[in-house]
């Protein structure tokens, strides 16, 4: 019999606690209020993994409840001080003689292996950057894995081609942390893994990314590259990379401008596909756009109409309200970057 598996850190522990009739879940070790007000369980879920902590019987261990959702019809909760209220069992690295109900290892049986979907930024052209570039290289493949922790954890990113030396480079602003990082080819990586279904990203495909391709996809295939100085055609160097791979781009609306680029923000785009809206590609991009996306978008759309009538209505306004998170000084900014009048009666909301 085949065993299924839960993709989510947090539900896998939601399932266990539930075996376990852990409905009031407290810690002994430092949290993130703020992470665990936004996150719940998949925040601890988290920690488990990465950390090895454990969840023992506590019930000496109190707190105000700072989460709280429910499972299997069951309300579960999570307790952190200040508070009086008493929990059923606690966060902790050392039960010190209280029995384990969950260990990180149970945990992570619950969860899929191999870890798929990954994704693969793979940085084999890391040298080509300026300093500056290397330095937002790094911190973009921090913050990947910092977006990859809300949905999934460290095991489903991969940083493939590094150089030797280059660990500590990446290290010193990701940190603690269990994603893989090798010097193999991507390939070599997503062969082993038995990911068969891989989609290569880049903003110049043939073909745009399907609600299919994101909910069915074993992996994802990023490049590596910050592009301040502009380099056409670089990112078709990643089709060669992984044979068998899919080069798909994202777009919204027929056009990939305003999609962000930032390799953080793309994962997030493809998570929040998968894991939030099913499969709803543009829905993920206009939730993960910048202002300044939304301005780049804006300024093509306005350009397009003036073009034709030779200005523009607050009509457009209204019409790009509907699908794009733009507000009225974005749209005078955009205006006023294409030398365009705006006509007509300007609302007034906003």
């Amino acid at each position: 019999m085949k065993r299924e598996f839960i993709e989510v850190p947090g539900n896998a522990l939601l399932e266990l606690l539930y075996r376990n009739s852990v409905f009031k879940l407290g810690s002994t070790v430092w949290l993130s209020r703020k992470k665990l007000a936004g996150l719940g369980f998949q925040y601890i879920a988290v920690e488990a993994l990465v950390r090895e902590h454990v969840i023992a019987e506590d019930p000496t261990v109190r707190g105000g409840e700072v989460y709280n959702t429910i499972y299997r019809d069951r309300l579960f909760s999570i307790f952190y001080p200040p508070g009086d209220h008493l929990a059923d069992a606690s966060l902790t690295p050392k039960p010190d003689g209280r029995k384990v109900l969950v260990s990180w290892m149970d945990l992570q049986d619950m969860l899929p292996n191999p870890p798929l979907p990954v994704f693969v930024i793979d940085l084999s052209l890391k040298f080509i950057h300026t300093e500056e570039e290397a330095t937002k290289l790094k911190v973009q493949i921090a913050m990947s894995l910092s977006v990859i922790r809300e949905y999934l954890w460290d095991a489903h990113l991969a940083l493939t081609g590094v150089e030797s030396g280059s660990t500590e480079w990446i290290s010193d602003m990701v940190g603690y942390n269990k994603m893989t990082v090798t010097q193999n080819k991507p390939s070599e990586l997503l062969w082993g893994l038995d990911a068969d279904k891989v989609i290569i990203l880049r903003p110049d495909a043939p073909q745009p990314l399907s609600r299919d391709d994101v909910l069915e996809a074993d992996g994802f295939l990023i490049g590596g590259i910050v592009d301040k100085i502009p380099r056409p055609g670089l990112s078709r160097m990643l089709d060669n990379l992984v044979p068998w791979g899919m080069p798909r781009r994202l777009e919204l609306r027929g056009s990939v401008i305003g999609v962000p680029e930032r390799i953080n923000r793309i994962i997030e785009i493809l998570l929040k596909s998968r894991y939030m809206y099913n499969g709803d590609i543009e829905k993920a991009i206009v939730s993960t756009m910048t202002r300044k996306d939304v301005v780049s978008r804006a300024y093509v759309e306005i350009a397009r109409r003036a073009a034709r009538r030779g200005s523009v209505s607050w009509d457009l306004y209204r019409e790009l309200k509907a699908w794009l998170p733009i507000r009225k000084k974005d749209f005078l900014e955009a205006a006023k970057k294409a030398k365009v009048e705006i006509v007509g009666v300007e609302p007034i909301e906003d």
